[in-house]
């Protein structure tokens, strides 16, 4: 490349260009395949959408026996409450598994520190919730964690 200053007036910027030749097909082309606006025609109205669409039906099953559900006790309850109130495990039969771990840890760390002091008050709450369970037919006490009633 020379500058505009080196390069001779004379030489045009086209005359390093070759010239292109553009030939016309002998024929129009043909469209082969109709386009789909042409085939496919619409209702009237709202276009659904994917989120509208009715889910895909999977093929029938036959169908399952509904899950057996566990009955809990009123007497296995209270019981595991006065003999074992203080290990927590008539809440731990009933679904409370968080009050039920909590007592465990108080009977044995809380009994650790206090001198035994801590599973005493544990065993007494125990074994008055163990009577409670056997006593009480309505109430904070007839129910399960899940709220169904107990059996028995």
């Amino acid at each position: 490349m020379t500058d505009l200053i080196d390069r001779p007036a004379d030489l045009d910027d086209d005359w390093f260009e070759r010239p292109v030749v553009t030939r016309l097909p002998p024929q129009s082309p043909v469209d082969v395949v109709a386009p789909l606006s042409a085939t496919v025609r619409y209702p009237l109205g709202r276009v659904p959408d994917l989120q509208d669409a009715p889910p895909a039906v999977a093929p029938r099953m036959p169908a399952a026996r509904p899950a057996r559900v566990w009955i809990r006790s009123r007497v296995a309850a209270g019981l595991l409450g006065v003999f074992l109130g203080g290990l927590g495990l008539h809440r731990m039969y009933l679904g409370y598994w968080r009050r039920g771990f909590t007592m465990l840890a108080v009977f044995f760390i809380g009994g650790l520190f206090t001198l035994g002091l801590a599973t005493l008050v544990v065993c007494m709450v125990g074994f008055f919730e163990g009577l409670l369970y056997l006593s009480m037919h309505r109430g904070r006490f007839s129910r399960d964690a899940r709220g169904r009633p107990l059996r028995g």
